[in-house]
């Protein structure tokens, strides 16, 4: 899964890169191609980071709250605080001009992530939503920091998020398939010990 993300995110961080600077196809240049490329693997490493950091924070939160039921309401909590304050921080670091764009911003965010959460809970169960949803939000702005932190212009910023949602979405949706083959495996030789005992067991009563 890490060779894949990798893959996939660089190559869709760098289509976001091409549309929002042309400028990297107009100078027909190596040095820009480059640079765009660097960019999106960049974000990319970034959100696998981010997506091992979390299921690490996730396997906590379930054992310090004893249990899923108040870590998800906390989960919620945590969502609601990140979304208002990825808006009000940016409003006082860069004024009310663009206040309006950040929460069209963030309104965006949840639509996108709100998908990408019921369609993780009807693959796996209900109990993954909000998890899912809190990754998609919570952790993706985390990870979006260092470029808000630098600039507020929209082809910068535009393209770095978008590599990360895709980058989180592709983790998140694909990790139990990835699991899948690997608890398969590991219940084989299990299944194959099994079969071999009962058979000495029943040349043993023959």
């Amino acid at each position: 899964m890490f060779w894949t993300t990798l893959v996939f995110g660089t190559l869709f961080g760098f289509v976001m890169n091409l549309l929002a600077n042309p400028g990297y196809l107009v100078s027909q240049s190596w040095e820009a191609i480059v640079t765009a490329l660097s960019y999106s693997s960049t974000w990319t490493g970034i959100s696998m980071m981010g997506f091992f950091a979390y299921l690490i924070v996730h396997r906590v939160g379930l054992d310090l709250f004893r249990g899923p039921r108040l870590w998800n309401r906390v989960q919620v909590l945590l969502i609601a605080f990140a979304l208002f304050d990825a808006v009000y921080l940016r409003m006082l670091a860069f004024g009310n001009d663009h206040m309006w764009r950040y929460i069209g911003e963030m309104v965006v965010l949840v639509m996108v992530s709100w998908i990408i959460a019921t369609s993780k809970a009807k693959q796996t169960n209900a109990s993954a939503f909000i998890p899912t949803l809190f990754l998609m939000i919570v952790i993706t702005l985390i990870e979006w920091i260092p470029a808000l932190q630098a600039t507020d212009e929209i082809a910068l910023l535009w393209p770095a998020l978008a590599t990360l949602v895709f980058a989180n979405a592709y983790q998140v949706l694909m990790l139990h398939r990835f699991q899948a083959p690997a608890q398969a495996e590991s219940v084989k030789p299990s299944t194959a010990g099994k079969a071999k005992t009962k058979k000495r067991v029943s040349s043993k009563s023959s």
